[in-house]
């Protein structure tokens, strides 16, 4: 009786309405300055984005590197330790951080970046952008003793990491076959990039001086001006703020020549398996389903939560003993089945495949329809901080995503029926019938299965 008493959220009760954001465009000097006013207790959260879509391809992952460099190695005026004190003392935080942006009005558009975030008080801008500069200016990227040292920890880092986030590394490496962009931020950050270092570590002596070279390089081709946009989150006077500080900081970036170059990747469809010393295994099954003639719609959100909840979880966690398992499907049209420390391989692979017949004959009652809606909905409204209100509006005025584009989503989300959910068995059968596959797992498992891949390599 008490628990009829409890009321029950229904579709109605959720509102249609976009949250809002917020970007107010200044231009200062030669820089494009986006402010989203929002109280924030008088912290202003400032991201320099730096647009890398024209580094060289040779320059990628030396641009991911410094992310790395910055945080460890001494300056002109601290050693490395003292600057860590530094900051600590004198602002709320600096980090570093390479990043993607995606244009989804335009086919095949991203503009990759250089992030450099920090959180300050008002009255700590100044030290804040004092401590920037001797980080960006300053650093001893030419320092090879500590070079080696910083290089060997990032590869012991990355040696634990992507087995233990193998879902991830294994999903982004097979949509990277086809996808230029995932190609890009696999060389950036994923597979390739963990190559790059490993390659980097062994044989270190022999290319130390190319290192430092092109570390220098990759510095004046990013930190430039007109590649800088900046993004000032709080409720301050940003004009003084921007015409002072600011602007004196835009002055100090490289200006003499470098060579630009949009990548141009050779793509190709590998099928890789890593073989690792684990037992289990990273599945990952990828594809454009766009590029296969069907639309993104909202209701793809929902069928996110569905196979979550039901189909991947029942057939992949409950019956096949894996530990998890995810499926995305974006507004470019990637989509991905990958499941997470998974002991089987080919009948994951077996599973993925009876997504469309699962999806042809989905039937649930309508309660449990309203639950996979205010699932999605719950999922989209999570409670945002300040800081991630900021976040937020700049990302969708970076990747020009409207308000009436994430309103039609979210109508969609809400109208949802159950045949609109069969209607996106067209998208599941889109994204297998690509065949991108990537597996990081046993030795065993991927010999066993070997006829399935390309490419088998040991990490």
């Amino acid at each position: 009786e008490e628990l009829e008493k409890i009321p029950t959220l229904s579709l109605s009760d959720i509102s249609r309405e976009v949250r809002p954001f917020k970007n107010k465009e200044m231009v200062i000097g030669d820089t494009t300055a986006v402010v989203h006013e929002y109280h924030t207790n008088g912290i202003v959260y400032s991201d320099f984005c730096f647009d890398m879509s024209e580094l060289p391809e040779e320059l990628i992952p030396y641009a991911t590197l410094l992310t790395e460099i910055y945080r460890y190695v001494d300056t002109e005026h601290f050693s490395y330790n003292d600057l860590a004190t530094e900051i600590n003392l004198k602002i709320g935080g600096l980090s570093f951080q390479t990043g993607m942006n995606v244009l989804v009005w335009k086919k095949d558009g991203y503009r990759p970046y250089f992030s450099i975030q920090m959180k300050c008080m008002e009255e700590q801008v100044a030290d804040g952008m004092a401590l920037l500069k001797e980080v960006l200016l300053n650093s001893k990227v030419d320092d090879k003793k500590r070079l080696k040292e910083i290089i060997s920890e990032l590869r012991t880092k990355m040696d634990t990491r992507i087995p233990a986030a193998g879902h991830v590394y294994a999903a982004n490496r097979a949509l990277s076959y086809i996808d230029p962009m995932m190609k890009y931020k696999d060389t950036a950050e994923g597979i390739g990039f963990y190559e790059f270092v490993k390659k980097l570590d062994k044989n270190f002596d022999s290319n130390a001086e190319l290192l430092v070279k092109q570390l220098v390089r990759a510095q004046m081709c990013i930190f430039r001006k007109e590649n800088l946009t900046l993004s000032l989150t709080g409720e301050f006077n940003f004009k003084s703020l921007l015409e002072g500080e600011m602007l004196q900081f835009n002055r100090m970036l490289y200006e003499m020549p470098c060579v630009k170059a949009v990548p141009t990747f050779n793509m190709e469809k590998k099928n890789e398996g890593f073989k690792t010393a684990s037992k289990v295994q990273y599945v990952a099954r990828t594809g454009n389903f766009i590029d296969r003639g069907v639309e993104y719609t909202g209701a793809l959100q929902i069928l996110k939560v569905i196979l979550s909840y039901d189909y991947l979880w029942q057939n992949i966690r409950v019956k096949g003993g894996a530990y998890g398992c995810m499926s995305s499907f974006n507004r470019i049209g990637e989509g991905y089945f990958v499941s997470y420390r998974d002991p089987n391989l080919k009948r994951t692979i077996d599973v993925y495949e009876g997504v469309v017949d699962y999806l042809e004959n989905f039937t649930v009652t309508d309660r449990d329809m309203t639950k996979y809606i205010i699932g999605t909905i719950s999922n989209i409204d999570q409670p945002m901080t300040p800081a991630t209100k900021g976040e937020r509006s700049m990302n969708l005025y970076m990747n020009k995503v409207s308000a009436e584009m994430i309103k039609k989503e979210r109508a969609q989300i809400l109208d949802a029926a159950q045949e609109d959910i069969r209607a996106l068995a067209k998208v599941a059968k889109a994204v297998l019938a690509a065949d991108q596959l990537c597996v990081i797992g046993g030795e065993e498992k991927i010999e066993e299965d070997k006829e399935l891949f390309g490419d088998v390599t040991s990490f």
